[in-house]
């Protein structure tokens, strides 16, 4: 567990809307922070969160980390194979409060930037990164936009370093998503409660078709397939809140996809893709849907109260469960499993 409070899964939680919840907490004069990370490896392609918290105005202790981290499952070493968005200001009562840093897949050269933004006094924003071979871009963006948005970004940023094979992680990573305290518990002496309203992955290469939007309690409609044995479409789009059925998965250029288990993904089991082929994603039913659909029929949403989905260009779901995260990923233990590199004078 990264920084100075130890790690309670019970600031791990899902509530009623599928959101997910981290949070740092004080019990009895007891500070403890919060740490999660994917079973499942994601690789090339595009990331996004949509958050909700006022993560410009944190107290100065206060850091929330969205980021692929090797070392969690032996790739690597620390200081190697992570891809950071970090929101801190790093024991300072002033200065920059956004970060993005980028490691190496080894060696020691890394990439940072370090900015000032503000949200004008909203809580909502949206972080994303696309990640490949060659260069890692970032970007902030004010309120909740979908991962195909091209609406302007608070900040954006590339890093494209030479030699990128060895200056850029080349392997696919665990996901890590953590809220925790620097180098001293909040010294406002306020709990924090961060809501991760959305997740979206999309790999690298996918094409594009969007599915339809569910109604309440409504199955979505069909996407459409990629070409040339692309991803299809996103089946059911938006799904409906309350236990609607899943959408059918589209039609992809490989072999049709299979219709999405009526639960959805809010169930006990989630609505999968086809099995062969370039399979659309089933539509997110439960409670509640998932964020709109993705390019390349790849949408990856916080889908009700025990998973998160992900469906790459091959049809292939990825069940990445927030059960699972509570039962074995969300780290009680006090020792610095990530070694901080931050020396903020």
């Amino acid at each position: 567990m990264a920084g100075v409070c130890q790690g309670d899964p019970n600031n791990v939680t899902v509530d009623a809307s599928g959101y997910l919840h981290l949070k740092i907490s004080n019990n009895g004069g007891s500070w403890t922070s919060a740490e999660l990370f994917t079973t499942d490896k994601l690789g090339f392609g595009t990331y996004q969160w949509q958050v909700d918290g006022a993560i410009d105005t944190y107290d100065k202790n206060v850091v929330l980390g969205l980021f692929p981290y090797g070392p969690a499952t032996g790739i690597g070493v620390d200081g190697t194979n992570e891809i950071d968005i970090e929101y801190s200001r790093w024991g300072q009562a002033t200065g920059p409060n956004g970060d993005w840093t980028d490691y190496p897949a080894s060696g020691t050269t890394v990439g940072e930037l370090s900015y000032t933004f503000t949200l004008s006094g909203g809580t909502l924003s949206s972080s994303r990164f696309t990640w490949s071979t060659t260069e890692i871009t970032d970007f902030l963006f004010g309120g909740l936009v979908t991962v195909d948005s091209a609406v302007a970004p608070i900040k954006t940023w590339t890093y494209k370093p030479a030699n990128p094979t060895v200056n850029i992680p080349q392997q696919a990573l665990p996901l890590g998503m953590n809220l925790w305290c620097f180098n001293a518990p909040p010294s406002d002496g306020k709990a924090v409660d961060i809501v991760i309203r959305d997740f979206v992955f999309v790999p690298e290469g996918s094409s594009s078709g969007s599915g339809g939007a569910g109604g309440e309690s409504a199955s979505g409609g069909a996407g459409s397939g990629g070409a040339g044995g692309g991803a299809a479409g996103s089946g059911g789009g938006a799904a409906g809140r309350g236990a609607g059925t899943g959408g059918q998965a589209g039609t992809g250029g490989g072999g049709n996809g299979g219709a999405a288990g009526t639960t959805g993904m809010g169930g006990a089991a989630g609505g999968r893709g086809g099995s062969s082929g370039a399979a659309g994603a089933g539509a997110s039913g439960g409670a509640p849907g998932s964020g709109a659909d993705q390019p390349g029929g790849c949408s990856c949403a916080l889908g009700g109260a025990d998973a998160i989905g992900t469906t790459s260009s091959a049809g292939l779901l990825v069940v990445l469960s927030v059960l699972a995260f509570l039962r074995g990923r969300a780290r009680r233990d006090g020792a610095a499993t990530r070694r901080r590199r931050r020396s903020r004078a």
